[in-house]
């Protein structure tokens, strides 16, 4: 561990006498309950990640607290990854995305950027980030390599929308017509079997058009055969929520609530359109945006996590998100509380640039938020002891009727006693905090 004893401990201004700030964690346990006791049973844990470039670059915390997943949970799957942003540095650090998963673009093949505004090609998509075949003088194609036992191919279905063949291994598999006679633009997806059950086997998937019309594929989804971490990349570089609204649309709906998500974390600080000193206009677009997130993806976890101090005004913000948080019954993460600012974690090695994070801070960062995640899921299950999603009467019930029985050995010291009665009644306390 790294230095992660109490959940919800506070910051004390200097010079002040015991005057809580912002706790560096709150509301953890009930949101980390459906993701880790799924990793725990060996089923697969779906997380995504909706932030700016702090959540996209390869060598960010994001990559790094997958990687903690994956080390004591295993590989669910890489997730979805726009085409748009495919390739991987395939650096020593582990950052990024895999090794060997590739973009290999042909003639009339497009992408969008992946920082910025929304595009409309964008809009039917969680991140802003699409890909196009066009007929460019002749039919546009496009092929990529993957891992996983399934990779679901996500693409638009839209009014002029055309058919491409889908190839797997240079063998045809399915041709796919993304038109619709009228109406808005919708979600769609072809679930492939690559027949691939070792999770470091890659398949070639080739797309090729079938028509003259447009086709927009804008990333696939890599599934493995076994239980695990499935980490979603849902970022786009220089975007706050204000960028995000662009989102909310019908098709990327459809798409986010595919990805059948264990827990949702969300990373956006001030950008364009939010009023980098206005926080009552970045509030209300932020409390916009998590709200469709919540009624569109009914159930799914929440944690709402502050940025690095890398600028003073991150400041207001982290109580911005402190307040949308609890009003909502949401879990915080404050990052920015942990550093005296920007000069401090560029000592440390920490900074790349005035904004991003060095391959250290990266790991810095991923190591803190998976330990802290990790502590409050310990916790929480051990207080939901009928594992019923709930901290109540019925937990103390169900736990004394196993230690009565002598089933109730938490410590692993062979007999169930007064101390197993104390870490149980702190962890459940915990989770009342």
């Amino acid at each position: 561990m790294r230095g992660i004893s109490v959940i919800g401990f506070w910051v004390c201004a200097a010079g002040a006498v015991a005057q809580p700030v912002r706790p560096l964690a709150e509301g953890l346990h009930r949101q980390v309950l459906p993701l880790y006791r799924d990793l725990h049973e060996a089923e697969v844990g779906s997380l995504g990640i909706v932030g700016d470039s702090v959540s996209l670059l390869d060598a960010s915390y994001n990559w790094q607290l997958r990687n903690h997943f994956w080390d004591d949970f295993g590989s669910g799957g890489d997730g979805y990854l726009a085409l748009a942003r495919f390739n991987g540095n395939c650096g020593s650090n582990g950052g990024g995305p895999r090794c060997g998963i590739e973009s290999i673009r042909g003639p009339g093949s497009f992408v969008s950027e992946d920082t910025g505004a929304w595009e409309p090609l964008g809009y039917s998509t969680p991140d802003g980030m699409w890909g196009q075949l066009r007929f460019d003088r002749v039919p546009g194609n496009w092929t990529v390599k993957t891992y996983g036992r399934e990779v679901v191919v996500h693409y638009t279905r839209r009014t002029g929308g055309g058919a491409f063949r889908l190839l797997l291994n240079g063998s045809p598999v399915a041709t796919i017509d993304t038109g619709l006679p009228a109406g808005e633009p919708q979600a769609g997806a072809y679930l492939l079997d690559t027949g691939e059950d070792d999770p470091d086997t890659l398949s070639t998937i080739r797309f090729e058009m079938d028509s003259t019309l447009p086709v927009q594929i804008n990333a696939v989804e890599m599934r493995s055969a076994g239980g695990g971490l499935r980490y979603h990349r849902l970022a786009r570089g220089g975007c706050g929520p204000a960028r995000y609204l662009e989102s909310m649309t019908t098709a990327n709906a459809e798409l986010l609530r595919s990805l059948d998500l264990d827990l949702l974390i969300i990373m956006l600080d001030a950008a364009a359109g939010d009023g980098n000193n206005e926080p009552a206009l970045y509030q209300a677009n932020l409390e916009t945006l998590v709200d469709w997130y919540r009624a569109e993806l009914s159930g799914v976890p929440m944690v709402l996590v502050t940025h690095h101090p890398f600028t003073p005004e991150i400041e207001a913000q982290a109580d911005v998100i402190l307040d949308v948080a609890r009003t909502r019954g949401l879990g915080y993460v404050n990052f920015y509380d942990l550093f005296s600012g920007f000069d401090e974690m560029d000592a440390l090695g920490y900074m790349n640039g005035i904004v991003h994070l060095s391959p250290a801070g990266g790991a810095y960062f991923g190591g803190y938020l998976y330990d802290l995640l990790t502590t409050a899921a310990d916790q929480a299950l051990l207080a939901d002891w009928n594992a019923d999603g709930e901290f109540d009467f019925f937990d103390v019930q169900a736990f004394l009727d196993s230690f009565s029985g002598g089933g109730a050995d938490l410590n692993g010291d062979g007999v169930s006693n007064f101390f197993d009665v104390q870490m149980f009644l702190a962890a459940f306390s915990a989770a009342h905090e």
